[in-house]
């Protein structure tokens, strides 16, 4: 049998304090950060974007380092981390999802103030919450997660020093 893959993209969003968005995903019983499948004719952080939207209600920006302008094509907003993830799914059963994972803050900031905020999507969020990284341990994420989270706050730090667009 061919190994299935499907083109995913999800999100590490933080907040202004520093705190990452965690949703605690139905089907996995697990913590992660908000995302899932990319639509046809969606883009990457099309998909990034929407995602983070119906399973939370916040909307974000993406961070990316500046990229030079080309003529006559569009240069898609590249993710953070491209990453090949095995998973399990009852209607599929083993596959694979080829993630594009973007670091995004909250676009509009008074939102990340207290849980009250969420819209959750019931159908596949049980919940989410503002976890620093530090305290990840209190939740049940894939082991990779502590990590990965703080990988990309430290990325999401310096392309934001170094992006005048970023500090306003």
């Amino acid at each position: 049998m061919t190994l299935q893959r499907h083109f995913t993209a999800s999100v590490c969003v933080f907040n202004d304090e520093g705190a990452m968005l965690l949703v605690h995903h139905r089907k996995l019983d697990l913590w992660l950060y908000p995302g899932g499948h990319i639509d046809p004719n969606e883009a990457p952080d099309e998909a990034a974007k929407r995602e983070v939207f119906e399973e939370t209600g916040i909307e974000v920006e993406i961070i990316a380092e500046s990229l030079p302008p080309y003529a006559n094509v569009t240069a898609l907003i590249p993710p953070w981390r491209i990453i090949e993830v095995a998973t399990e799914d009852k209607h599929i059963g083993s596959h694979h999802h080829i993630d594009f994972v973007y670091v995004a803050r909250v676009a509009h900031p008074g939102a990340t103030r207290g849980s009250g905020q969420f819209t959750v999507a019931e159908d596949e969020i049980v919940d989410c919450r503002w976890v620093p990284i530090d305290r990840f341990e209190d939740y049940k994420t894939p082991s990779v997660l502590p990590e990965l989270a703080a990988d990309a706050a430290d990325w999401a730090d310096r392309v934001q020093r170094s992006n005048p667009t970023f500090n306003q």
